[in-house]
């Protein structure tokens, strides 16, 4: 909880702000996320495609951010580079995303599966573009597309199991950085 105060010519007034945000990403061991669960690396060549790539953990004294780079190849039915991890949110206050990215100027997704995603190609999404620098991304949940038909159009933030940074698509080169992801 935050306190907000307001001024106004001869008072002064307070107000309670109760708005919560959660950390992802734990500073103290890189490798997971705060629910202990391992980010890993993921591409297409598990059904059969060609496309190449991988994760790396910049974890230096200044700041820590996540890079996926590689080649998105859609050759042989494929077109997807990924990096993902498993989470378990409780809170039902929590209404949006929000992180950094920088990057290579491409279009990338964020993913997140829920029990409603029954089959591999099921999944909710958000698109973003990056730019060389640092750039915040804030959306709220409602703003997830669904990727098939029989999927809910909404869902709850205590729904999302899983959380993905993706590259797909078309054929090119990714190069995605990601920091200070959260939920609020």
């Amino acid at each position: 909880m935050s306190i907000i105060k307001y001024l106004l010519p001869g008072l002064s007034l307070f107000a309670f702000s109760t708005t919560f945000s959660m950390q992802i990403l734990d500073p103290t061991n890189p490798n997971k996320n705060i629910f202990n669960h391992k980010w890993e690396f993921v591409s297409d060549d598990v059904m059969g495609g060609k496309s190449v790539g991988q994760l790396k953990i910049n974890d230096n004294e200044e700041e820590i951010f996540y890079r996926l780079k590689g080649k998105v190849s859609t050759e042989n039915n494929g077109g997807f580079i990924q990096f993902r991890s498993k989470i378990e949110i409780s809170d039902t206050s929590l209404k949006g995303i929000k992180f950094k990215v920088r990057g290579n100027g491409e279009k990338y997704f964020v993913h997140v599966r829920t029990p409603f995603t029954f089959l591999p190609w099921q999944y909710y999404f958000y698109p973003f573009y990056t730019q060389n620098e640092w750039t915040e991304i804030k959306f709220l949940i409602s703003d997830f597309k669904k990727s098939h038909k029989l999927q809910p159009s909404q869902f709850l933030s205590t729904k999302i199991k899983s959380i993905a940074f993706v590259a797909f698509g078309k054929d090119y080169n990714a190069e995605l950085d990601i920091k200070d992801l959260e939920f609020f």
